[in-house]
């Protein structure tokens, strides 16, 4: 069985540039996690996606959007034109995100009139072009719900990514249709919430993540990579009283249904 990593950064700098890329993804390759949707942030990272698409077809999807970080760092006007960019881009990408809020205050700053435009601007883009969205939410889940319930969630739907909140907060997207995106962060003994939702959540909900180069899981050294993944169902199945690779083969089932991939 192959496995998917529902969310990773090999389009960032710190991956995309490393002179040993190639050994990386032979890495995750060889365990069997042989495909990676990758997370949107700003339109020069949406390049080296498509860079990545061209050299390894079968391995990577495309995923773009605006970062909340990308927001809170920029002006309305460079953000009304990368929205643009964004929307002659889309019809090649799987999903539209990261898109989302962060209110953490260092990263907000002033922006979050701005980042609630922006992030209902990515909703109606997702509608308009039956995307699925990749939703980064941190410190805002609240408003982003409210956002939803005015709005409506797209027709495709999509997941959280890197959730770590509590199973109330899970159902709540979960009522709504999004799938919800577990990573490194279910291995650390403290993330009591975290590990309730994950031992409450229905399964068919379930996707795996690395989140990589970030979000590495308990004990791990250096740059996360995507055979982090592996750690992830190990702590999720301890949980679940399953097998790793029950955990493993289901979120890459839930991740296929989800995406429409045969």
């Amino acid at each position: 069985m192959k496995y998917i990593d529902a969310h990773s950064h090999w389009s960032d700098p710190r991956l995309f540039l490393k002179p040993d890329f190639d050994a990386l993804l032979a890495k995750a390759t060889s365990q069997s996690i042989d495909y990676f949707l990758l997370g949107g942030i700003s339109p020069e990272e949406w390049r080296n996606q498509i860079t990545l698409k061209e050299k390894y077809p079968q391995n990577f999807g495309l995923c773009f959007g605006l970062h909340p970080y990308y927001v809170s760092d920029h002006e309305y006007e460079d953000c009304e034109d990368a929205l643009d960019d964004l929307a002659k881009l889309l019809p090649m990408a799987m999903a539209i995100g990261e898109a989302g809020l962060d209110f953490r205050p260092h990263i907000m700053k002033d922006s979050q009139s701005l980042q609630i435009e922006m992030f209902e601007n990515q909703i109606e883009l997702a509608k308009a072009f039956q995307k699925p969205m990749v939703l980064h939410i941190v410190q805002a889940h609240d408003k982003a719900i409210q956002i939803f319930d005015l709005w409506d969630a797209p027709d495709r739907k999509g997941f959280v990514h890197a959730f770590t909140g509590s199973y109330d907060t899970a159902k709540k997207y979960i009522d709504k249709g999004f799938h919800i995106s577990i990573g490194g962060a279910v291995t650390f003994d403290k993330n009591h919430k975290l590990q309730d939702c994950v031992q409450k959540m229905p399964l068919e909900y379930l996707l795996l993540e690395s989140d990589s180069p970030d979000q590495a899981p308990e004990g791990w050294q250096g740059d996360n990579d995507s055979s982090s993944l592996y750690q992830v169902a190990e702590k999720i199945a301890l949980i679940r009283n399953v097998s790793p690779f029950d955990i493993l083969g289901t979120a890459a089932a839930n991740f296929k249904r989800l995406f429409r991939m045969s």
